[in-house]
């Protein structure tokens, strides 16, 4: 499962930052809160490396996603 989710992740960002939109961020926001759930529930050396491949996926801009995609969860939240 880990691999799985570490594969979702990176074709997330990919995708994120070939064509740049709030789907994109969206869908890797979630898959990064995925992985951040099942991380959670595993023993510590599978977390450990998890969370250190995860965060070597994530873009530098990452928390900028993360507010567009906020932003835009918070638009239709309130539509």
């Amino acid at each position: 499962m880990l691999l799985k989710y570490l594969n979702e992740l990176d074709r997330a960002v990919q995708a994120a930052q070939q064509e740049p939109g709030q789907v994109q961020f969206s869908h890797c926001v979630e898959c990064a809160n995925v992985l951040k759930d099942y991380l959670r529930g595993q023993i510590e050396p599978v977390r450990v490396r998890g969370t250190e491949i995860m965060e070597s996926l994530l873009p530098e801009h990452f928390e900028e996603w993360m507010a567009a995609a906020g932003s835009a969860e918070s638009a239709c939240l309130h539509a």
